[in-house]
């Protein structure tokens, strides 16, 4: 499984940006709108000037905030419960001690203050991973692990949070950044036809969609 103690399985830039795109997709086509506030997933492609923004929750203790810019991509992922219990908490100097000064600068936003860090990820060529772990668990192995590039595990994550068996065909399309449509939509989930709030949704959040 990904954690900080092993980057092998996280896809590069180019697939994990589609991959954060579909998750945020496949919320907005099965959690209606006044529901939202409960979505675990959501996507911004207009973060800052050039650069977007992937955001995830557990809806409780874990957050992870995946920044992509010119520069090169960073992941960052707290578990808050850590912040509220231990005495020893890291130092976001630490835990980006060997990351680049262009990469550093992402970690000075409002958003990643405000989130805190247990673990922090980062490439510059989009393919190698590093990082500068803390000692014992930092929520990596439960938030990274959410991200691996695999369809199915958007078939594991329909069971659990919707609940629902969402078809592998589907969700691989999502996953592969397939324009949605009607017919998608249908195959994910028949009852939902709300199209125009489905649209502003999905163009919201940068996803490409023919409805």
């Amino acid at each position: 499984m990904i954690s900080t103690k092993d980057l092998s399985g996280l896809p590069d830039v180019e697939r994990l940006k589609k991959f954060c795109k579909g998750l945020a997709a496949l919320d907005v086509i099965m959690v209606e709108e006044e529901w939202s506030f409960i979505r675990h997933y959501t996507y911004d492609p207009a973060w800052r000037k050039g650069k977007e923004a992937f955001f995830a929750t557990d809806g409780s203790d874990q957050s992870m905030i995946v920044i992509f810019a010119p520069e090169g991509c960073v992941i960052n992922g707290v578990d808050s419960e850590r912040y509220d219990w231990e005495e020893k908490l890291p130092r976001i100097e630490d835990l980006t001690a060997g990351m680049p000064p262009a990469l550093q600068k992402l970690m000075s936003s409002r958003e990643v203050k405000k989130m805190k860090s247990t673990f922090c990820v980062w490439t510059e060529d989009g393919a190698a991973w590093h990082c500068d772990p803390m000692d014992g668990e930092d929520a990596s192995k439960d938030l990274l692990s959410t991200i691996d590039g695999d369809p199915q595990t958007y078939v594991e994550y329909g069971k659990w949070f919707y609940p629902a068996d969402l078809p592998l065909e589907a969700v691989r399309q999502l996953a592969d950044g397939v324009p949605v449509t009607k017919e998608l939509v249908a195959a994910l989930d028949p009852k939902r036809n709300a199209w125009e709030e489905i649209k502003a949704g999905l163009d919201k959040i940068g996803y490409p969609n023919e409805l």
